[in-house]
């Protein structure tokens, strides 16, 4: 928030609920009272709802309600981190014994001094009579040309108001209200320490508390504090534990306290009511509204939701990490929860609310004037509409966003660390990596954090030779693991200093050289291993290698991109976070080329290689149709001896070796084989990360490359990366059009594989591989599981969804995202059809030799590469999964949030939602003749049956794209595939229609 809109809420203050001050002419009805006083309970509210136990069982569903939601040392860091100057002031409490930035004081007091200026000017304020201020009382108001620092400290012997501006009295809106001045900022109660800063040359002072700047009178203060008695006043003692049932019973304690605006007469607005909760857990938050919104662990902005099942979603999951405080423009409140009705609810300070009157635009002012509990309907029907429309912004007090909540969170800053003068070490769980593996300044410098579990509010802070903090952009990956990296253009030579942490908290330190010139590369054999292995495999080099292909297929964001071939990605330096790693300029002289099943294999030797890790690999059977793919015992590996006079070349022969090896059966062995190069993870975010293999049922192998956080207007996307037999790469988005699963391990090993982990031994030079027994020991992220294969295709994809998905999804919003990811495989087909075009131009339209049985899907050669019968397999499912979403919201409806009343009409709005947007999305293909046709998703999904057999490249471009006989778009197909390959494609085209690929 700017100062100057920041200014603003201090003189409109907090908590009126937005009063509208306009006067009121018309003649009213006695049903219809201009102001109306509200008794306790409130509309909506139930006896038990006023009742602390039933909020704290409530509270229960989010966590045990005794459990810590901030360590006492993780309450100094919040406090720190809000303590910390930004424009002159900061966002939490002022340190009332540091030195006074006199020029930010003054440029502070200035900017306050201007707006009330102008808002007396123009009548916006006016005093107790609603008379305009005379202008010989405006002096106090000009601009100082400097400040007398004064430095003392006093203690308030009563309540004291203290003013936004140097004016002794009350200013207020018209009509005026007494009950709401202006220009009371807030009211200091009896025993805070007030620290007078300047004399007003109207008599008042300059003065502030620890949440607030303001002018007082003289009046009811102490005499000056001594050094000694000034830091007694400000020690704290030690807090309680901050638990939510702590918080609920403190916030409990102050049911029903009178309501008074800026604290007039020891009442409690808004924002003072969760100052003082708070602050009994040494929780400093800020004294108005707008600020203490920014004031959290982490706040969202919700002011773009429209829809209040999701906004009461969103609710929900801000209220799984922590406390959470709900603001709109001039009001904040502390959510409870949800009733046993699904009913948000809140506790909150404040003054009046509006009600419409039945039969007219009149409204009545309903005043509350009290700490009360609420629903957040009420104002619903008003000018004003109800407080969960208005709500704009969830603050969280507690842990950090998770999955639900990251993509929208705006975390509070860090505390300022100091550079470790001490032990400077990482751990596995916290590492930290400089990149090249010899620095030196000639060449950018990129350190790379990773960690294995969310760090929470932390930073990753370099300290360059001459000890000074190394102005550097910090760049965030989405996690699981959570990495970052900062880079630095010329890294000066000398000892550097990483460290990853926040304040006191280290979480790892690395302490590294870099040299002012280039070290000169190792000297090859001709005749070694392909690289030698100098490091292990391990938490912190796993973090590493999902970091590495993370950042790789990270940009550009929500497109969906395709890469000529591999190459393309990895030499390009801002992606690939290990170019030149090895100083020998190695990525300029490379050529990875990977197809499907080479992909994964060409990305984790690539790692291995840059680091210098083990890496191994073994030759599989493909399997048949009555037996599943088995790997051999023997393993190649990086120890083979490779003739090359160079590393890179070394490399190179290496690679050609491992594409000739693998293929899409590698991958696909069945979960309990031991002799293999994957095993199954368990399904889970931290398993599941960034570098393991999807394979599917029939061939086609993925690279998980990104978990994609839901948004607050967006959903979450599990996105994987694939190559293609021409070479080409891509991202695709995780779903049944394209990761295909079968839970079925009689014949095949489906879903997600995790690399089997290599171990070298040095003594030996051999490598060790992990059997699934020791993987089963090893438990946390490298445990093998068979989980994914023990309920149906329908818990799996369920399971995921949940996953990728964690707070429930509009379904319209979902509906639209699945005719997304339809239109994405269109416009890939698209590209496949017409790549299939020009080949068989090129060779004079000879006819393709087809294969036979389901090596229809899997085999070599111009069928492979200008067929498209797994595209097309795919496809279906696609229709299938776009088209059957209503019936499975009508279903399920609890998975989307739906209450059971509201069922049938969001199932029909998901139904035209479907049509209208298949209805709109539109894509052109090439005809015969060389002209385009155009055709709606909404034409293909008619077409479904002819698409069952539309993968031959014999045949024209209008049969592929299922254009019916007899109709003008087919009157230009020249070309049809032989018949005796019709005849096949017919007996294999129940394949096609139960979508169900053979073995």
């Amino acid at each position: 928030m700017t100062r100057l809109a920041a200014l603003g809420a201090v003189v409109c203050l907090t908590c009126p609920s937005c009063r509208d001050d306009s006067p009121v002419t018309e003649r009213r009805d006695p049903s219809c009272p201009e102001v109306r006083r509200v008794a306790p309970p409130l509309a909506n509210v139930a006896p038990e709802h006023e009742q602390l136990e039933y909020w704290l069982t409530r509270a229960e569903a989010y966590e045990p309600v005794d459990t810590p939601l901030l360590a006492p040392e993780e309450v100094q860091r919040h406090n720190i981190a809000l303590g910390e100057l930004i424009d002159g002031e900061p966002l939490g409490h002022a340190d009332l014994a540091a030195p006074v930035d006199e020029a930010a004081l003054l440029a502070q007091v200035g900017e306050r001094l201007d707006y009330l200026r102008a808002k007396l000017g123009d009548g916006t304020l006016v005093d107790a009579k609603g008379k305009a201020i005379e202008a010989d009382a405006l002096s106090p108001f000009d601009q100082p040309d400097g400040l007398e620092l004064l430095q003392q400290w006093r203690l308030a012997e009563a309540l004291k108001p203290l003013r936004c501006g140097p004016y002794p009295e009350g200013l207020y809106h018209i009509p005026v209200d007494l009950d709401f001045d202006r220009n009371r900022c807030s009211t200091i109660r009896p025993g805070e320490v007030v620290q007078l800063l300047s004399r007003w040359p109207n008599g008042l002072f300059l003065a502030r508390t620890p949440y607030a700047l303001g002018w007082v009178t003289g009046k009811d203060l102490s005499g000056p504090l001594s050094p000694e008695s000034l830091q007694r006043e400000l020690a704290r003692s030690e807090p309680p534990p901050f638990t939510r049932r702590a918080l609920l019973t403190e916030a409990f304690s102050l049911l029903g306290a009178p309501y008074g605006w800026g604290g007039k007469d020891g009442g409690y607005d808004c924002s003072r009511f969760l100052l003082e909760v708070f602050g009994r857990f040494g929780i400093d938050l800020p004294r108005h509204s707008a600020r203490q919104a920014k004031a959290g662990t982490f706040s969202v902005d919700v002011s773009e939701v429209r829809d209040l099942n999701e906004k009461r979603l969103l609710l929900e999951a801000a209220a799984r990490r922590g406390i959470v405080l709900l603001r709109f423009p001039g009001h904040i409140m502390l959510y409870l929860g949800t009733t046993e009705e699904g009913i948000p609810m809140a506790m909150h300070a404040f003054s009046e609310y509006l009600t419409p009157c039945e039969g007219t635009e009149l409204e009545t002012v309903n005043r509350v004037d009290r700490v009360a509990i609420s629903d957040l309907s009420l104002g619903e029907g008003s000018s004003r509409t109800d407080f969960l429309s208005r709500i704009t912004h969830l603050t969280v007090i507690g842990r950090t966003p998770g999955p639900a909540l990251a993509a929208n969170a705006v975390l509070r800053p860090s505390a300022p660390m100091a550079r470790p003068e001490g032990a400077c070490r990482d751990s596995q769980s916290n590492a930290i990596f400089a990149s090249p593996r010899r620095p030196h300044a000639t060449q950018p410098l990129r350190v790379i954090a990773t960690s294995e579990r969310d760090p929470g509010i932390a930073a990753l802070v370099l300290y360059g030779p001459n000890g000074e903090q190394v102005d550097a952009e910090e760049r965030i990956l989405d996690g699981p693991p959570f990495s970052r990296f900062v880079e630095v253009a010329q890294p000066m030579p000398g000892k550097w200093t990483a460290v990853l942490g926040e304040g006191d908290r280290t979480l790892a330190c690395h302490r590294f050289v870099v040299a002012s010139r280039a070290p000169r590369g190792p000297r090859r054999q001709p005749a070694g291993p392909a690289w030698a292995t100098t490091r292990q495999w391990s938490r912190s080099t796993e973090n590493l290698y999902s970091a590495f292909i993370e950042q790789l297929f990270r940009d550009p964001e929500d497109e969906d991109v395709t890469w000529t071939r591999l190459q393309e990605v990895i030499g390009d330096p801002k992606r690939n976070l290990l170019y030149d790693y090895r100083l020998q300029g190695e990525d300029a002289r490379l050529s990875l080329e990977p197809d499907c099943a080479d992909l994964p294999y060409f990305l984790r030797a690539y790692f291995a290689w840059k680091v210098g890790l083990p890496f191994a690999y073994r030759t599989c059977s493909r399997g048949r149709r009555d037996q599943p793919p088995v790997c051999d015992p023997a393993v190649f590996s990086n120890l083979d001896l490779q003739e090359a006079a160079t590393d890179v070349g070394a490399f190179r022969s290496f690679m050609r070796r491992v594409a000739g090896t693998v293929h899409s059966s590698s991958p696909r062995t069945r979960p309990d084989e031991e002799e293999t190069d994957f095993y199954p993870l368990r399904l889970s975010r931290t398993a599941i990360r960034p570098g393991t293999v999807f394979a599917d049922p029939y061939g086609h192998v993925l690279v998980v490359a990104r978990w994609k956080p839901q948004a607050v207007d967006d959903y979450g996307v599990l996105i994987g990366a694939d190559a293609q037999p021409d070479g080409t790469v891509g991202r695709r988005r995780f779903w049944r059009g394209s990761f295909l699963f079968t839970p079925k391990t009689d014949l095949v090993g489906a879903g997600f594989k995790g690399w089997r982990p290599v171990g070298f031994d040095s003594e030996a030079q051999a490598l060790k591989i992990a059997t699934n027994a020791e993987l089963r020991r090893a438990g946390r992220v490298k445990a093998w599981s068979d989980a994914q294969y023990r309920g149906t295709a329908d818990d799996f994809y369920s399971a995921m969804e949940g996953m990728i998905n964690p707070r429930a999804l509009d379904p319209v919003r979902m509906q639209t995202s699945l005719v997304d990811a339809l239109e994405e495989s269109v416009q890939r087909r698209l590209s496949s059809v017409q790549n299939g075009e020009d080949f068989m131009r090129s060779q004079g339209y000879a006819t393709i030799d087809m294969p036979s049985g389901a090596a229809l899907f899997l085999t070599s050669g111009p069928w492979e590469d200008y067929s498209t019968p797994s595209r097309d397999m795919r496809l279906l499912i696609s229709i299938d999964a776009v088209t059957s979403f209503a019936s499975t919201v009508a279903a399920h409806p609890d998975r989307f949030g739906i209450r059971e009343a509201d069922r049938d009409n969001v199932v029909a709005e998901v139904r035209q939602a479907l049509a209208e947007e298949i209805g709109k999305r539109t894509f052109q293909y090439t005809r015969s003749d060389g002209s385009a046709w155009s055709l709606t998703l909404a034409d293909l999904v008619d077409r479904s049956s002819a698409m069952e057999m539309a993968y031959n490249p014999n045949d024209c471009a209008e049969i592929r794209w299922g254009a019916p006989q007899g109709t003008e778009e087919h009157t230009t197909c020249k070309r049809h595939a032989p018949e005796e390959q019709r005849r096949r494609m017919e007996k294999y085209r129940s394949w096609f229609a139960t979508r169900e690929r053979p073995h």
